[in-house]
């Protein structure tokens, strides 16, 4: 090539300009929505913010739940398309001058300046989140996802892109808890509670690393008979400087960052190998949590877990709450009827405090309906109490499905379930959970006293009468 022909060759100017602006959009834009990315995004609000410092300014943050249940399903593309459709609602969005960016995977962020009321922010968080949650085609089908706001506000002490995204951050927890889609102000009291919850997510991490976790069994029993029917296994967890921490915050920990398969196959494994040392008779009782069946990997570690124990399937009930149902039905059902032909039981756990919806009963394969504790207490101090139980009951017989009284801490609930004819007694009054090492003592002293009892006419109304007697 001579030299003429390559200087003819090389790019001009102009050629050069254009390189250079599409190698600034490349670094400076996501690629898959060509919003701003997560660095050219703080960048541009800390020069919104420095240009005008006195100005009012609010930062939305938009966070997605369901996308992984998409990926699932129908795969990355599936993904990919919903994003794509996400960023182009935002992008049309009626906002002035807005700063629109992709912080990461789930979440969008939005920088409104000026703002002079700080409803205005409230109300466009709530319109964005509206837009979010409307479907989106994928071919033949209707794709959903849910979406929460966070909204924070500049002011005196509070100015740079960094923080207002942590605030922003701190108040879409406070919106996940309120419900979804939900929208909400960053409330300086968040502060700790957000502390607290960093310190769980290392807590859960290291005890899963550790096998610091740890079970507990409550036993339940035949209300007619006396006999003790089965454990349900319980999780715990304490840490030498925070104390027991309950299920209620480590379980969430565990779904939001990735560890509840883990956790359920160390769960269901421990309860098999436990129980596969008890008479034959006795069932074990696990509760499945709603994110399990997302996973993909549910059926499989049932499987391994009974296997690895030579547990039978049909001595392990799987317990499930109706937050589980409303997930995704079809990818529960289809999980729930795999484990009902493996020969497992299904058990609706804490009934009544959901939607308790009807077709709940009949379209998923239920072989027993847990009643939740707050109707039993609810007979210290409500009239109709015994009565809405009757129809709990009732209705159950007729579904087929046996029925246990969870939470019974008094001789006269005990007494009134007994004569509405329930299944199954669990509660403080006949058991509280305890440690593996005590199950022996209880499993065989309950043995001895049916022996004592079984010439008596009605050997489980003795038995039940007396609570210390019964474990």
């Amino acid at each position: 090539m001579t030299l003429s022909s390559a200087v003819e060759k090389s790019p001009g100017l102009e050629e050069v300009a254009i390189l250079k602006q599409q190698i600034a959009r490349l670094t400076s834009h996501d690629q898959d929505t060509g919003l701003l990315n997560h660095e050219a995004l703080f960048s541009q609000i800390n020069v919104e913010i420095a240009g005008d410092p006195h100005a009012c300014a609010a930062f939305i943050e938009i966070r997605l739940k369901g996308l992984a249940r998409i990926g699932e399903i129908y795969g990355r593309k599936a993904i990919g398309s919903v994003i794509r459709q996400l960023a182009e609602r935002l992008k049309r969005a009626d906002m002035i001058n807005p700063l629109i960016g992709r912080i990461d995977h789930k979440s969008f962020g939005i920088f409104l300046k000026p703002i002079a009321d700080p409803i205005v922010a409230l109300q466009t968080a709530k319109q964005l989140v509206a837009l979010c949650t409307r479907p989106m085609p994928w071919g033949q089908l209707n794709l959903s996802v849910e979406a929460i706001a966070g909204v924070a506000l500049t002011s005196d002490t509070d100015r740079d892109a960094a923080t207002l995204l942590h605030h922003a951050s701190l108040a879409l927890r406070t919106s996940a808890e309120v419900g979804s889609p939900g929208y909400s102000f960053y409330n300086p009291d968040d502060e700790p509670i957000a502390k607290r919850h960093n310190n769980l997510i290392s807590i859960v991490t290291q005890a899963l690393a550790q096998q610091q976790f740890e079970l507990v069994y409550q036993p339940f029993f035949d209300f007619q008979t006396g006999s003790l029917a089965g454990f349900e296994a319980l999780m715990r967890l304490k840490h030498a400087d925070f104390g027991p921490i309950p299920p209620s915050e480590f379980i969430p920990i565990a779904e939001e960052i990735g560890l509840i398969s883990q956790l359920g196959a160390w769960c269901i494994e421990e309860a098999c190998r436990t129980a596969s040392t008890w008479p034959s008779n006795l069932v074990i009782a696990v509760n499945f949590s709603a994110a399990q069946f997302l996973t993909g990997t549910l059926i499989k570690e049932v499987n391994v877990a009974l296997q690895n124990a030579q547990f039978p399937a049909y001595r392990l009930e799987v317990e499930i709450t109706e937050g589980t149902l409303i997930t995704d039905q079809e990818l529960v059902m289809s999980q729930l009827n795999a484990l009902r032909d493996m020969g497992c039981s299904i058990a609706l756990d804490d009934f009544g405090t959901g939607y308790s919806s009807l077709s709940y009963l009949w379209r998923f394969p239920f072989s027993k309906l847990k009643i939740d504790r707050s109707f039993i207490h609810a007979l210290d101090t409500t009239p109709k109490a015994p009565g809405i139980l009757k129809s709990i009951i009732d209705l159950s017989r007729n579904l087929g499905l046996t029925v246990t009284a969870e939470g019974i801490e008094t001789v006269e609930q005990m007494v009134t379930l007994r004569n509405l004819k329930c299944d199954y007694l669990q509660g403080y009054l006949c058991g509280k959970p305890t440690a593996k090492a005590n199950l022996a003592a209880i499993i065989l002293k309950n043995f001895s006293e049916m022996l004592a009892h079984k010439n008596e006419s009605h050997p489980g109304v003795t038995l039940l009468q007396n609570p210390r007697q019964a474990g």
